[in-house]
């Protein structure tokens, strides 16, 4: 007997699909961010993202961005790179 045709098309079709949707899913894993607090940047008062972007590099050289960001009355310095 011979297989129907629709069958085996909803069956590559769904294969695609699964295919499409875990090549997504490992892109988004590769591409994440880690935060942490600077340590070299301890002031309170953290006004310019660019001035703790270069703090944050000089803290780790693997260092991809630097952001001020308000935590209660205070801003403080986070650094961001690559998660593994």
């Amino acid at each position: 007997m011979a297989k129907s045709p629709v069958s085996y098309t909803t069956f590559l079709a769904l294969l695609f699909c699964f295919l499409l949707i875990a090549s997504n899913e490992m892109q988004a894993v590769e591409g994440k961010l880690c935060r942490w607090k600077s340590k070299k940047y301890t002031t309170r008062f953290c006004l310019l993202s660019e001035t703790c972007a270069s703090e944050c590099k000089k803290e780790n050289p693997k260092a991809s961005k630097g952001e001020c960001i308000r935590k209660g009355l205070s801003r403080y310095c986070f650094c961001y790179k690559k998660c593994k």
